[in-house]
């Protein structure tokens, strides 16, 4: 576990048109933009899924809840491992001044939790969102009937495009509002369980979607549900697309992604 790391990605500064981000484990990242705001998408910084479903994890978030600070938590879903109860209950705790936002599938579970309303920006699929030093589009993500109001989230920051896929099968028909932009950054899940993509699947979709970098994620967590193979996924991306170049993050580990 990196000693400090939350507290780094607090301090750190950025500059101007680049933004900071750093793999949490699963489908979780922090992100920090130059003008300071620390958004955390999807954290999942616990063991609450094995509490709540059974499913053990087998690897260690960088950082544990109590250590996490943000200005910004935003989820592409209600599932556990997205929308993570002993995550959310303590930053909203430890930060007042966080915003949290999600599709509708959010709304009850952190109703649960006392957020208050006010608190909370729901995100409507294909819709644009504006807020301190970013902004959010949103397309429809396909995670099947029980995330029904999944989305991929499209971050904006000084001109820089970062596409979280989210919990999605090969759905490149719901991506065409944003196809024919420059993308910087594709992340995508690879564990190929729960009707997600696997490593073939998501090279696919970069090959689709042709983004400038593409990174793997949401494998090795759990041993249920597709483990995911990021280096299978690394290849396949050499061999679809070569005009990207594919990434791979330990948690904990910084990429700072700047303007071409």
């Amino acid at each position: 576990m990196a000693a400090g790391l939350a507290e780094n990605i607090s301090r750190s500064q950025v500059s101007p048109r680049s933004v900071a981000l750093w793999w949490l484990g699963q489908a979780g990242f922090a992100m920090k933009t130059p003008t300071g705001e620390v958004v955390l998408v999807d954290p999942y910084l616990s063991d609450s899924c094995q509490r709540v479903h059974g499913l053990k994890r087998l690897s260690l978030p960088p950082f544990g809840p109590d250590e996490a600070r943000a200005d910004w938590l935003l989820f592409t879903h209600e599932h556990t491992d997205h929308l993570d109860p002993d995550t959310v209950a303590p930053v909203a705790g430890n930060c007042p001044n966080c915003r949290l936002a999600g599709p509708a599938g959010c709304c009850e579970p952190l109703a649960a939790l006392g957020i208050a309303p006010e608190r909370f920006t729901l995100l409507a699929a294909n819709a644009k969102h504006d807020f301190p030093g970013f902004s959010v589009e949103t397309v429809p993500a396909d995670h099947g009937a029980s995330a029904p109001s999944a989305l991929s989230l499209l971050l904006e920051v000084q001109g820089l495009r970062l596409l979280f896929t989210g919990d999605t099968s090969l759905r490149p028909d719901l991506l065409k509002p944003l196809l024919g932009r420059r993308i910087d950054l594709l992340v995508a899940c690879i564990n190929g369980g729960y009707g997600n993509m696997g490593h073939l699947d998501a090279a696919r979709l970069v090959q689709a979607v042709r983004p400038r970098s593409a990174l793997p994620c949401h494998f090795w967590t759990f041993a249920e549900g597709g483990a995911g193979d990021p280096w299978s996924f690394i290849q396949a991306c050499r061999s679809l697309c070569p005009e990207t170049t594919p990434l791979l993050l330990k948690p904990g580990e910084p990429f700072l992604l700047a303007a071409p």
